[in-house]
């Protein structure tokens, strides 16, 4: 049986995004990524991760070829990933600004 694989690319890029962030969040001396920005990159690559999981399930079935275990793993890796950044960012010390 044939595994589809045509998915995988967009996995392994949205893993290196987070992973990009979450370096980005760990080493800024100031804030670079505010928390907004962090929000829009997590949650639309939670949804993209989704949707290519959920849509490669219904191609998957629909030619009768095997599913990609791999896209699977990179789609739970994605979720650790993205709530490590969010606990990065909310424990994060912050420089104190007068106004």
């Amino acid at each position: 049986m044939e595994t589809f694989v045509m998915l995988r690319p967009v996995f392994i890029l949205l893993v290196l995004t987070s992973i990009l962030v979450t370096i980005f969040l760990i080493f800024q001396k100031e804030e670079k990524v505010s928390g907004w920005t962090l929000f829009f990159v997590t949650s639309i690559s939670l949804i993209i991760g989704s949707v290519c999981l959920y849509s490669s399930g219904y191609i998957v079935d629909e030619f009768g070829l095997g599913g990609d275990p791999v896209s699977f793993y990179l789609y739970i890796a994605l979720f650790p990933v993205s709530l490590l950044n969010i606990l990065l960012y909310s424990f994060k010390p912050r420089p104190f600004i007068e106004t």
